[in-house]
């Protein structure tokens, strides 16, 4: 986790709240960069499938250390691989996320990028 020195839009912001959270990929290496570009109290959730990984629910990850906060996720995708993901505000301590600030689905392949 690093500080950035301001704020940033990536792929994909959290709706109706001038891009609070942001999350942008990352082609070499399969990282998602999760950002929190307000000091408004909410934690930025980054929610999302991989192509390799099962389950009935989307993993979470959360950045909850504040403005300009950097989040880097590790995907280990494999070269076939997909990930589908999206950007929330939340309440980290309860695990809470606020669906109504979601964007929509961004669809990630390996070596390319591209709405789905």
């Amino acid at each position: 986790m690093t500080y950035t020195s301001g704020p940033h839009t990536g792929d994909k912001c959290t709706w109706a709240n001038s891009c609070a959270g942001s999350a942008s990929s990352v082609h070499d290496g399969d990282h998602l960069l999760v950002r929190d570009n307000a000091g408004d109290g909410h934690s930025v959730v980054l929610e999302y499938e991989r192509s390799h990984v099962g389950g009935s629910d989307y993993t979470r990850d959360w950045s909850h250390y504040g403005k300009y906060a950097k989040l880097d996720v590790n995907m280990n995708i494999p070269e076939d691989g997909w990930i589908t993901y999206r950007v929330c505000l939340g309440e980290y301590g309860s695990r809470q996320v606020l669906r109504d600030t979601c964007s929509s689905f961004f669809l990630g392949v390996r070596g390319l990028i591209a709405a789905p």
